[in-house]
Parts: C-alpha cells; structure tokens; sequence
C-alpha cells in the first residue's frame, strides 16, 4: 500500500489542522513568552542573563531530543511519541507557570524543549508517512500556512496577557493550548507509521 493510498480515506483538512496546531507549539513556546522576559526578571529578582537562559535551555533541549525522538518514533509508532509528547508538554508547561523561583523555571523550560521536539519531530514524520513527496509538500505548505498565522499573533498575545494579568497568565495559556492540541490528537489521530523499525 502506498502512501498515498493510505491517506485518501483521511481527512486532510483536518490532517492539516492537526500538523499545524504540533508545528505551532514551537512559536507558541518560544514567542508567546517573549514579551514576558521583563516581568520575570522583576518577579524573581533575576538578572536578565537568567531569564535568558529560560529560552536557551528550552532551544537547546528542543533540538538535541529529537536526535531520540525520531528513532523512537520509528520503534514505537507516532501516536504514542505524540501523545507522550504532549502529556511532558502540559506537564511542564504547568510547572513553569507556577514555578517558585528562576532556577526551577529554567528546568521546566528545559524538559518543555524536550517534550515539544517529540510533537514537532512527529508532526514532521507524519506527512512522509501519508503522503508521496509532491503531496507531502503541498500539505506541510499548507500547515505551515496555519503555523505562519500561529507565529503572528503569539507576541501580540503574549503582550496582552502580561500586561493585564501578569506573566504566568501567559504561561498559562501554553497550557491551554497544549491541552487543545492534545485532546485533538487523542480524538482524531490513527497511527500513520504502517511498519515499525525494531
């Protein structure tokens, strides 16, 4: 059976809404916090350095744990990487928004990276799962369409709720997001990997 077999019972709307909302999680992360930085160094008595480092210790744990993501994936199927993912994700996005002082926010942040280089490896693997190239294209333009409006309107977002209800509100709503996306998977997503690799 070939890919492109396999997806034509799917459907790809909603494949795309499900990609984009995974790819989505890396800007909703990253973004979306942004504007929070100042308020955290005033929150914790942090230097700037600190609250820096919240963001470099989740980009570097993101990209180095999807070099074990992937090739578990392969082992174990996508369904239980991404709802695995997605469980660490909301797991640690709590943990940042009620974390007591910087050091325990830095290693929240940290394990947040590693939770969403298993959503967006597995975002990523689905499409060459589904699809044939051309396809496969043409449908990860389309998520990343959704990605791109995603991206838009995190900072913008973010600024708000810092400013009107403090910077854990827009932790907060990582959460929520996370939960959104999560309970979408669970719903909706059928394993795409056909054969595994021991």
């Amino acid at each position: 059976m070939t890919p492109t077999s396999q997806a034509a019972p799917r459907n790809q709307a909603l494949t795309v809404l499900l990609l984009a909302l995974l790819l989505g999680l890396q800007p909703v992360t990253t973004d979306l916090y942004l504007p929070a930085l100042p308020a955290l160094t005033q929150s914790f008595g942090a230097s700037m350095v600190q609250v820096q480092l919240t963001l470099t210790a989740l980009l570097l744990a993101f990209g180095a744990s999807q070099l074990v993501w992937g090739p578990l994936s392969d082992q174990w199927g996508r369904r239980p990487v991404l709802l695995g993912g997605i469980a660490v994700y909301i797991i640690t996005a709590t943990a940042a928004t009620l974390a007591p002082n910087i050091e325990s926010l830095i290693a929240a942040r940290a394990l947040q990276g590693v939770a969403m280089g298993a959503c967006v490896m597995a975002a990523r693997a689905v499409i060459r799962d589904l699809y044939e190239p051309v396809q496969g294209a043409k449908v990860m333009s389309q998520a990343l369409s959704g990605l791109g409006m995603i991206a838009c309107v995190c900072v913008p977002i973010g600024g708000v709720l810092t400013d009107l209800f403090g910077w854990r509100w827009a932790l907060t709503s990582l959460v929520l997001f996370a939960l959104l996306t999560g309970t979408l998977i669970y719903l909706t997503f059928e394993e795409s990997l056909q054969q595994r690799n021991p």
